[in-house]
Formats: structure tokens, C-alpha cells, sequence
């Protein structure tokens, strides 16, 4: 089977399908006010271990690590040139915030796509799932020092509003598909990290100002179809760069 995968990905007698990326969208974030009221007593000296209670006047109570949560939403348009249907099989996605700073960060993960109606689908990869015949294509094995537990699959939806589940779409014969990839951050390796943009700002959390918080960010990966008994396509996607802007009120998860 192996043999029959022509450069790319493809598969012979198929035409892989294209992949645009129509952007990397923020949907869940906390508000200005949570994140200073998190990093207030890391960052802020005050005798006698009184930060906590100064920050908690200035900012109120400290969320937990849970009520911190980043999530983001992948978005593709995908063309299936071929006369008959094409589902996906499986997603990968690596994601490197601040790209540019020394304390940048590098996650990556697997979905692993179920055909509907299956039982106790919950996107786990199986052995395999997102390794690619092509050295032109990203495989999970090239993104190897990625951070444990950063990035988290929250499944995968064909239509905007769609809640999201780890259900294969399926792009239809001749036609063009919408697909959208949730993914959040595990909140204790993000908060980690952007603990220096805090620190950065101290002079603003002292005088109880609300900090601005800016995320740059870097995407890039590889989305597999499933040829039935042809084999998998595999079509990568990115790198590309942007950046999320926390909002002063947060965001409502979706």
C-alpha cells in the first residue's frame, strides 16, 4: 500500500484534496480582571507575605487554574476533487505561542476521527494515527519537544454552531466542506508561560490597573483523509502566525 503513495500524501487514483486555513479564532479566554487577579501575588512584593491580600482588594478573590482556560478554534475550508466522498480520519495540530520570545511554548496533539454511530469515541490517537508516509508532510513524531499536556483536542465540528464532537465529516464527492478543529490549552502550562507578560506589567498591577494581555501564536499541521481501502491522504496545512488579544471582558465558552 505504501508503494502506491505517490509524493505528497496522495494516494493513486485519487486526487488529494485542498486545504485552505481561513484562520486560528479565540472562544474562550478569562477576563483582564481574572488575569490579574491570578498573577497579582506572583508578581507583586509586599512585606510580610501581604500580596494576596492586597491583590484580592485590588482585583477580588484568585480564580483557579480551571477558570483560566484559553480555547481557540481551527478553521479550514477543505475541496474534495474526486467523484466520491472522502470523510477525515485524523487531525494534527502543533501550536506554538509566543514563536518569537525565549520563554515561547510548543504543543501538539492527535485526533483521531470516529464514524458515526461508533461507541466510546473520544478522539485518543491509536498508534499511528498521525504519521505520514511523505517527509514533506508533518507527522506528531516532528513536533517531539512539544510540552506535555498543552495543547488538549476538544473535537471537530462541519458547520459554524455545531457543537463540537470527535464524529468524522465527511466531504462530499465534487464538493467543498467547512470544518472547524477545537483545541484549548492546559491552563497550568499556559499560565506558566505567560507569567513574564505579567511580570512585565507590575508597575500596572501596583497601581491596580487591568493588564492587557497580547498571545502570539504559530500554527501549523497535517489533516488525513480516509480512502477506504486505498489507504489515508494526508495534506498539511500552515505555518502560519497571528495573534489573540485577551478581551478586557473575556469570552463566554461555547
Amino acid at each position: 500500500m505504501l508503494a502506491n503513495l505517490p509524493a505528497g500524501g496522495g494516494v493513486a487514483g485519487l486526487t488529494p484534496p485542498t486545504i485552505q486555513f481561513q484562520g486560528a479564532t479565540l472562544v474562550q479566554s478569562p477576563s483582564q480582571q481574572r488575569l490579574s487577579a491570578y498573577y497579582c501575588p506572583q508578581v507583586v512584593s509586599v512585606p510580610f507575605g501581604g500580596a494576596g491580600l492586597l491583590c484580592q482588594g485590588f482585583f477580588g478573590p484568585r480564580p483557579t487554574p480551571t477558570e483560566m482556560e484559553v480555547a481557540f478554534d481551527l478553521r479550514f475550508q477543505i475541496d474534495n476533487p474526486n467523484n466520491v466522498p472522502i470523510p477525515l480520519s485524523s487531525v494534527l495540530a502543533a501550536v506554538t505561542v509566543f514563536p518569537a520570545a525565549s520563554n515561547q511554548r510548543l504543543g501538539a496533539t492527535c485526533v483521531q476521527l470516529c464514524p458515526e454511530g461508533q461507541t466510546g469515541c473520544t478522539g485518543q490517537a491509536a498508534a499511528g494515527a498521525c504519521e505520514a508516509s511523505s517527509r514533506d508532510i508533518r507527522s506528531l513524531n516532528d513536533f517531539g519537544n512539544a510540552s506535555a499536556n498543552l495543547l488538549i483536542a476538544t473535537g471537530i465540528s462541519a458547520a459554524l454552531g455545531q457543537p463540537p464532537t470527535f464524529v468524522a465529516p465527511r466531504v462530499s464527492a465534487a464538493a467543498r466542506q467547512e470544518v472547524v478543529v477545537r483545541f484549548s490549552f492546559g491552563p497550568e502550562p499556559l499560565l506558566a508561560t505567560m507569567q513574564q507578560l505579567a511580570q512585565q506589567s507590575m508597575n500596572e498591577l501596583k497601581r491596580g490597573q487591568t493588564v492587557t494581555f497580547n498571545i502570539p501564536f504559530r500554527v501549523e499541521g497535517t489533516i488525513w483523509f480516509d480512502a477506504g481501502s486505498f489507504g489515508r491522504i494526508a495534506v498539511g496545512y500552515g505555518p502560519v502566525e497571528g495573534t489573540w488579544v485577551l478581551p478586557t471582558a473575556g469570552l463566554m465558552p461555547r
